[in-house]
């Protein structure tokens, strides 16, 4: 009983340790994901702890995204082609990474990302689409076509297109997931470029 009591009161205190040491948005995302995992084990299923740090994870999470969901990417068409079939080039830069976990955490489960813009551009529309994340100096360039639009804000959502990245290899997805996951910093999102 006592070693059961030693183990706990570690345990709680590397958790508390963990509580202290975040700083960002990233690390908070790493943390839910540890949480969610250790509550799927049979050791965290009921425990009250658990449940209770993911759900300050994800309020903490909610707040940076709800701090990020006013301000809208810049968002330019750079090149139309006259071949209909030829992609159009589209430069679209992001203040930061969060803004783009944004982005991607709107669309992302349907393969995509969804764009707040206005100058919204005909569905099919072929893309090529220069990313960059001002704040991390970050660029990458990725294929897209548009797949829907939302031409006025509707029931929380904003004016905007999603659009599927297509042509991503496996290693692409999975830089996307790890980005996503909060295991890759955004200075990865380079190795998107096709």
């Amino acid at each position: 009983m006592a070693e059961t009591k030693s183990v706990l009161s570690k345990m709680v205190a590397s958790s508390v340790d963990r509580e202290a040491h975040i700083t960002n948005f990233f690390e908070a995302l790493r943390e839910l994901r540890r949480v969610e995992a250790e509550l799927d084990t049979p050791y965290g299923r009921g425990d009250a702890l658990l449940s209770a740090r993911a759900k300050e994870l994800r309020g903490y999470r909610d707040v940076f995204l709800k701090a990020e969901a006013p301000r809208h990417p810049r968002f330019q068409v750079m090149d139309r082609r006259a071949d209909p079939n030829a992609p159009t080039i589209v430069e679209l830069q992001f203040t930061n990474g969060i803004q783009l976990y944004e982005a991607l955490d709107l669309s992302l489960s349907k393969g995509g990302i969804f764009i707040k813009t206005e100058a919204l551009l005909p569905i099919d529309s072929i893309l090529e689409v220069n990313c960059r994340l001002e704040e991390e100096e970050v660029s990458f360039r990725v294929s897209a076509k548009v797949i829907w639009l939302n031409p006025r804000e509707t029931q929380g959502r904003p004016v905007g297109m999603g659009l599927k990245l297509f042509r991503l290899s496996s290693i692409q997805r999975q830089v996307l997931a790890d980005f996503m996951n909060g295991d890759m910093p955004a200075e990865t999102l380079s190795h998107l470029t096709e």
